[in-house]
């Protein structure tokens, strides 16, 4: 019988084409951000950046992960250990920085699963939780950019979505016979095993639908978001010394914001040189300082966290059981 060529296998080659693909959009972007920008003046722009900006954005960043391991302790009942959110935060972002296909998500579930002898499933659902309002922020943040650029229908086409998505959890969680049915249509896909997993995932979803974690949930990730916004703030303004409005330093956020959603290397590196570099050179910023800023400002989020994840990896791993039930494929054999 014929075997075929593995590397040339249906599966293989989308999975490589997808891999070129975002490859290949991060090479674009960085040559682009890179293109025509001298690198002496380059050089000597991030040379008169002073060292206590940089430590002002690199604490507030910290400050943000602290909160998000907070807001991660309280989306379950009874409510997670601090240590471990917090470190599966910083693992999961560590991860996200160095592997493909957001691996960090899934790290994270499994460190609060272990940790808190919870199964995957049940923690996968609540990291689910956590990106979507992280997504609904970002959504925010790219209603005021293009409601500032004068994108007035693109801002109603976003607000469709986001008001679909969160339609479809309240009817499932105020009609459950219907997420019922959703989940046994993954059981129609993959069997019993997938519609187990698809329905503990969505019972950590819908858990966190109750108006007093919602509330909890908006606050936090409102707040986390804000001091996201001081970090871009302190690269910009008081690193650069650009002195852009606050207007302008929202724009230059929620471009950089939405940058990491396109599909890129790990870290989103040179999606994010390119986008926020664009939108600093359209508000009059030369192009060395425009992509010096946004280096100075990239790194100094990329690499302390990614750092810390390694050290929480190494040093301070999670409970060494294995999650109740771990996810398909993940069994031991």
């Amino acid at each position: 019988m014929k075997r075929g060529i593995p590397f040339l296998k249906p599966a293989g080659v989308k999975s490589a084409l997808w891999t070129g693909l975002k490859y290949g959009v991060s090479v674009l972007c960085l040559f682009y951000a890179f293109r025509g920008v001298p690198f002496g003046e380059l050089r000597a722009a991030l040379m008169r950046y002073s060292l206590p900006p940089a430590c002002g954005l690199i604490a507030v960043s910290f400050v943000a992960y602290a909160l998000m391991g907070v807001r991660l302790s309280r989306m379950s009942s009874p409510p997670l250990t601090f240590r471990s959110a917090f470190c599966a935060t910083l693992a999961g972002l560590a991860i996200n920085n160095v592997l493909p296909a957001k691996a960090g998500e899934v790290a994270k579930a499994l460190w609060l699963g272990r940790g808190n002898g919870r199964p995957f499933q049940e923690t996968l659902g609540i990291v689910f939780m956590e990106r979507f309002f992280d997504v609904n922020v970002l959504a925010l943040l790219s209603l005021w950019f293009l409601w500032l650029t004068g994108e007035r229908g693109a801002v109603f086409v976003f607000l469709v979505c986001l008001a679909a998505g969160w339609g479809v959890l309240t009817l499932f969680k105020l009609r459950p016979p219907l997420a019922d049915r959703f989940v046994r249509f993954f059981g129609l896909l993959g069997g019993e095993k997938l519609r187990r997993f698809a329905g503990q995932g969505l019972a950590g979803v819908l858990d966190n639908m109750a108006p007093g974690r919602l509330a909890w949930l908006s606050v936090t990730s409102l707040t986390i978001w804000l001091l996201y916004g001081v970090q871009m703030a302190l690269g910009v303004n008081a690193a650069a010394g650009l002195g852009l409005s606050w207007d302008k330093v929202v724009s230059v956020f929620a471009v950089s914001g939405l940058s990491m959603l396109l599909p890129s290397s790990p870290g989103a590196i040179g999606v994010y040189e390119a986008f926020t570099a664009a939108v600093l050179r359209s508000f009059g910023v030369g192009a060395e300082e425009a992509l010096a800023v946004t280096l100075f400002s990239h790194m100094a989020q990329f690499v302390p966290v990614t750092l810390a994840g390694g050290i929480v990896c190494a040093f301070f791993p999670a409970g060494s059981e294995s999650p109740k039930n771990p996810p398909p494929g993940l069994e031991e054999k």
